[in-house]
């Protein structure tokens, strides 16, 4: 949980984030800087291009300003955030609705999550309201994809193997080909997710070749 009295007693703060919570950092970026804080964003590795179109991407660093009197590591639970700033009765500006809201659709995979509630269509139905970028939202993460994507997605379907009357899918991938097509995990397991349309396949497995073939990750259709 973020704790803003920290916020207020600080002078620099620091966020760190990854590609899960980016979203997330860039909303309390927006709300930091209302304060008139200064702020830094620190991703020690790369964040996806497609989260390019989020505000501040451009100020995306590596390294932790030495002068910073406040380290955060921002949470992926968008839902808390978001009732964190209504709670406290902070204007959610239309940056901020856009970052939540875009956190929102990358947390619940576009809201086709099994994990999508009321809650959740609830607090996305606030954020438009509230002039988030919605069609920009939904065109970046859910229709645009990386070179790096079709990359890695092709080295998969070379692998993909079909067993049990075709109701079991397995894709095996190496560290060498998420190096070589630029890739991460994240991607395959969406691919993964692309598998499971296939007609009459109700599983799919993940198998990691340095480990002797070891299942990573496993989705099932319910």
């Amino acid at each position: 949980m973020i704790n803003l009295s920290e916020i207020d007693s600080s002078e620099h703060i620091t966020l760190l984030c990854d590609e899960q919570t980016f979203a997330n950092a860039s909303a309390l970026y927006t709300y930091i800087l209302t304060q008139h804080k200064k702020v830094s964003l620190i991703a020690q590795k790369s964040i996806s291009k497609k989260f390019s179109f989020l505000p501040w991407y451009d100020k995306l660093r590596q390294n932790i300003p030495p002068s910073s009197d406040c380290i955060i590591e921002v949470d992926v639970d968008t839902l808390s955030l978001f009732d964190l700033f209504q709670k406290e009765e902070i204007k959610i500006n239309q940056k901020m609705a856009t970052s939540l809201y875009g956190a929102l659709l990358n947390e619940y995979e576009c809201f086709c999550s099994e994990r999508c509630n009321g809650m959740v269509f609830a607090a996305a139905s606030k954020l438009i309201e509230l002039n988030a970028a919605d069609k920009e939202c939904l065109k970046y993460l859910k229709q645009s994809k990386p070179l790096s994507y079709f990359r890695l997605q092709a080295r998969l379907y070379k692998s993909l193997l079909l067993i049990e009357n075709a109701k079991i899918a397995l894709l095996a991938f190496s560290e060498d080909d998420l190096q070589a097509s630029g890739a991460n995990l994240d991607d395959a397991y969406m691919i993964m997710m692309e598998v499971l349309d296939l007609a009459h396949v109700q599983e799919v497995r993940l198998l990691q070749k340095e480990k002797n073939d070891k299942i990573l990750k496993s989705i099932i259709r319910k």
